[in-house]
């Protein structure tokens, strides 16, 4: 079952999507990058490999995974091992 929503203008570019379909996968690998984005990781090829695996994930998977990472950048760090 498809159901994520449309993605909501940004940044006043109304017309970046005008009159195109955008996929779910599409929807997701933006929604992932703005969520590894906005917790500042820099993604080597291989990440942006696992973006396009993972967006073609269903949606709970996908916003489970969102989720994980927005999460993850306000827990402490795990102590080093000695």
């Amino acid at each position: 079952m498809d159901t994520t929503q449309p993605l909501p203008v940004v940044g006043g570019r109304s017309d970046i999507h005008a009159g195109q379909h955008t996929s779910t996968a599409h929807t997701h690998r933006l929604r992932l990058y703005g969520a590894l984005d906005a917790v500042c990781v820099p993604l080597a090829a291989a990440d942006i490999q696992a973006v396009f695996q993972l967006a073609e994930l269903d949606c709970v998977t996908v916003h489970a995974v969102i989720d994980w990472i927005t999460t993850a950048r306000t827990l402490p760090p795990l102590p080093h091992p000695i």
